[in-house]
């Protein structure tokens, strides 16, 4: 199915180039466009050769493609960007269809009523053209597309996974520079506290070292050590 914004067939007809008064006359049309484009085509239909040849006319943003075949016109209106090929392989398709349908006297229609139940054969080859469900290379070409988007998307998402990686690993790094200093002010920390307790052992015993000198010097009667003798 075609999509929105999908370049499109908007406008097909089937004339007669041997129409009363020599003009050309509309058979079978079928419009889905917004455009007037019913009198552009007519306009378009009075400039195109008799003889058998197929041309584009260009209007706008759209393109006019036409194919010319033993007095009959098959006429299509379509999106600039839709890729030629579908449009002409459309009208083709119109044309064995319009032949069918009318068999021997297909060439000499020449009013519209005449041809009024060939309009939901060519609505119909519209919608086919417009979905592209004939079209191999059209639906190639979008397989090829559809992989190219999941394949982007899996590449953004290994990219997204990456960059969650990355940030993990930095805050890994930074786990590990903040352990590894945390470590090292812990051993400044133990080695500080330990001198600390070490000098403050050594001071206790000191002082009680100094208290018992004092005790004996008082006891013994000085520095001279009389009673002590």
């Amino acid at each position: 199915m075609a999509s929105a914004g999908d370049p499109l067939i908007r406008y097909a007809v089937v004339a007669n180039k041997g129409g009363p008064m020599g003009k050309p006359q509309l058979l079978s049309e079928v419009s889905r466009s917004t455009l007037d484009v019913s009198n552009i085509s007519k306009v378009i239909l009075e400039k195109i050769r008799s003889d058998d040849h197929k041309m584009t006319y260009t209007y706008d943003a759209f393109l006019f493609h036409y194919i010319v075949s033993e007095g009959m016109c098959y006429l299509c209106m379509a999106d600039e960007a839709l890729d030629r090929r579908i449009p002409f392989e459309f009208l083709e398709a119109v044309k064995n269809r319009f032949k069918s349908a009318y068999l021997s006297k297909w060439n000499t229609v020449t009013t519209l009523k005449s041809a009024e139940s060939f309009t939901t054969e060519l609505k119909r080859q519209v919608d086919i053209a417009n979905s592209g469900e004939n079209d191999i290379i059209r639906k190639v070409k979008k397989d090829i597309d559809e992989t190219k988007d999941i394949m982007n998307k899996n590449i953004d998402t290994l990219l997204t996974r990456g960059e969650k990686i990355d940030i993990l690993s930095t805050r890994a790094d930074e786990l590990n520079t903040g352990a590894t200093k945390f470590k090292a002010q812990s051993k400044t920390l133990h080695w500080a506290m330990w001198k600390r307790k070490v000098m403050m052992t050594a001071f206790c015993v000191f002082v009680i070292l100094l208290i018992i000198f004092i005790i004996v010097l008082i006891a013994c009667g000085g520095f001279k050590f009389k009673k002590c003798k």
